[in-house]
């Protein structure tokens, strides 16, 4: 079977995806939302052939962890045997006005940011599967930093202002008696975690949001993990519009089923040198030390997609809590798993959430 062909990747500001389609939000006929997860689904979606051709996916993050699943369900071929014969790839971090405007099918996302674009635009957009449902809150801190005092009049950065891993960086700031707006300078920075990382060896920052594979890299220099605690938190997820999706529902229902193939597949300890010669064959840069982190970063990569409601609840009330979304909100309204559990079922997993 031939391989799939790896697009060019397209470096998107927010200007050109608008271009390519986010102004185009007020011409779209918003579709009936499907149930989220109530009843049962009696789709083999192993069966299911995509009649989409190519999907138009997006993802903010460049590094290969969080693309892993589906780059191994494009670069094994599982989309292509769904139908899905190319994947044109958009490493952008305004997926949204893609998305809403229809130039753009499907995009990994942080949840907390789905939930708030759902709310604010009344558009379908909607939660497949969960990607990663573990949350490392970790300050990595650069060589001479040995106290949290020794963090004042820095620079903090967890990547953009607004997101998770920002406020992730205040809360840890606050728990240990540092106020993130008078004590320290928090700063945006592009480039995802590695890029954080590399800036905390070279003194650019003081400390910044991290994660477990970055420890050796950071220790090799001096730097070290200030703080590290895991939480169970539905955090990232693969989204899309459902104004696409109702009229596309064969190329989702095998979309779904082709990356959560690709997760049993990473998941398989047999597999592990397979799974990162496969990432840097195609040119994605994976350190040894990163390597030598595989069970802890399978760990927090939800294998089956699915999540408990009892952490989606906690989930969405601090997102409530935060004033991303209004105070009625209901994370049910913005997800829809017939997809999930299709493929679920189809691969031998139990449904989740039933």
């Amino acid at each position: 079977m031939a391989r799939l062909r790896q697009k060019t990747k397209i470096l998107l500001p927010r200007r050109e995806v608008l271009l390519k389609g986010g102004l185009g939000a007020l011409g779209i006929a918003i579709g009936a939302t499907a149930v989220p997860f109530k009843g049962a689904w009696a789709v083999d979606s192993s069966a299911i052939k995509s009649s989409v051709s190519t999907i138009r996916m997006a993802d903010w993050n460049p590094n290969y962890a969080a693309q892993w699943s589906w780059r191994l369900a494009q670069f094994k071929g599982f989309y292509e045997s769904a139908g899905i014969e190319d994947i044109e790839f958009y490493l952008t971090d305004e997926y949204f006005p893609g998305l809403i405007g229809g130039s753009l099918d499907v995009a990994h996302s942080d949840v907390d940011v789905l939930f708030g674009s759902h709310a604010a635009s009344g558009m379908p957009l909607k939660l497949l599967s969960v990607y990663r449902d573990k949350e490392w809150w970790i300050m990595g801190v650069g060589k001479g930093i040995d106290s949290f005092d020794d963090l004042k009049g820095g620079k903090i950065s967890g990547g953009g202002l607004g997101g998770r891993n920002t406020w992730i960086q205040r809360q840890i700031l606050i728990q240990n008696g540092v106020d993130p707006d008078k004590d320290v300078e928090m700063v945006p920075m592009k480039g995802g975690s590695d890029g954080r990382m590399k800036a905390i060896i070279a003194g650019v920052l003081s400390g910044g949001s991290v994660f477990p594979r970055h420890e050796k890299g950071l220790k090799d220099n001096g730097g070290k993990f200030i703080s590290a605690t895991q939480y169970e938190v539905p955090q990232e997820g693969f989204i899309t519009n459902m104004a696409w999706g109702d009229k596309n529902e064969d190329a989702l229902y095998a979309w779904q089923y082709a990356e959560l193939k690709a997760r049993q597949w990473l998941f398989d300890p047999a597999n592990k040198d397979a799974a990162y010669s496969e990432m840097r064959a195609k040119g994605f840069d994976i350190p040894p030390e990163f390597e030598a982190q595989y069970e802890v970063e399978l760990d927090q990569i939800c294998k089956d997609g699915g999540f408990t409601a009892e952490s989606m609840d906690s989930f969405a009330q601090g997102v409530r809590d935060l004033g991303q979304v209004p105070a009625d909100f209901d994370w049910r309204d913005a997800v829809d798993l017939r997809f999930l559990h299709a493929a679920q079922e189809s691969l031998g997993l139990p449904k989740r959430p039933a």
